[in-house]
């Protein structure tokens, strides 16, 4: 591990998927912001901590500013709603997974029918941008910074909890339409989803995914993630697609037996 000059940490609940899955996307913007690095992530269990090796600080604001400042565009293949994303410097990463390999979609595909891929990925950047000038040194709350933007991928459970709680979907009232959501969690968990994708059994409509505790660089942390590495693993946990109207999202993981190593 680096020194805590060339460490930071965010407040983490490993049973929220979103949280999860924005945890490795910040990994994955840090193995290539932070390239030659290399840049090593782990988990506590309530923390998500980030290192590089170069000798440099570690901030969360230059790993936002990189989500901010890369192009994105579409990839025209067959429908501007499911079209894969090519992010451009500094991160350099096409998002495709809420497709097959047939190009239909996935259930990861949860939003509206007249939104397209794009405007679903850059929705939050304002967000982000706006909730960018919170962080002052409180690294540690980006994933709890909100902001109101209408709907969400679905995968931050809270919100999913919230939807059946109240009974209905937000989607269907728009009053309720622009909710206080967290914009780290939306864009860096899109950004994480691509290479972290999960184990998913679709027809039970279930995702697997195991925290680790050692320090892994993104391409062994994949690993790790899927369950492929049971010495490092910290946790296993599973979460289930919900539905309430035309809400569709994840709700909040369960611990798997023996999920330690420990």
């Amino acid at each position: 591990m680096s020194d805590s000059i060339s460490t930071l940490s965010v407040c983490v609940d490993l049973t929220n998927p979103g949280q999860f899955f924005a945890c490795c996307g910040l990994l994955e913007v840090a193995h290539r912001a932070w390239w030659p690095g290399p840049a090593e992530g782990w988990f506590t269990y309530d923390r998500f901590f980030l290192s590089r090796n170069d000798g440099m600080p570690a901030g969360m604001t230059e790993l936002v500013d990189a989500a901010l400042a890369c192009d994105a565009k579409t990839t025209p293949v067959d429908d501007p709603k499911t079209d894969p994303i090519e992010l451009g410097d500094p991160i350099g990463i096409r998002l495709d997974w809420w497709r097959r390999s047939d190009g239909s979609t996935n259930l990861f595909k949860t939003w509206a029918a007249n939104a397209t891929s794009l405007q679903m990925f850059t929705k939050w950047r304002e967000p982000l941008r706006r909730c960018r000038g919170s962080i002052n040194g409180q690294d540690e709350e980006m994933l709890r910074l909100s902001h109101p933007v209408q709907g969400s991928y679905g995968f931050d459970s809270e919100l999913s909890w919230d939807a059946l709680r109240v009974g209905f979907s937000y989607n269907e009232h728009s009053g309720l339409k622009k909710l206080p959501t967290r914009p780290a969690v939306e864009l860096f968990g899109a950004i994480g989803l691509q290479r972290f994708f999960p184990k998913f059994d679709e027809r039970a409509q279930l995702v697997s995914y195991s925290a680790w505790r050692e320090p892994l660089t993104a391409p062994v942390a994949r690993a790790a993630s899927i369950g492929l590495l049971p010495g490092v693993t910290l946790h296993r946990l599973r979460a289930r697609f919900v539905y309430r109207g035309s809400f569709k999202g994840l709700n909040t993981a369960t611990l798997v037996k023996g999920d330690s190593d420990e």
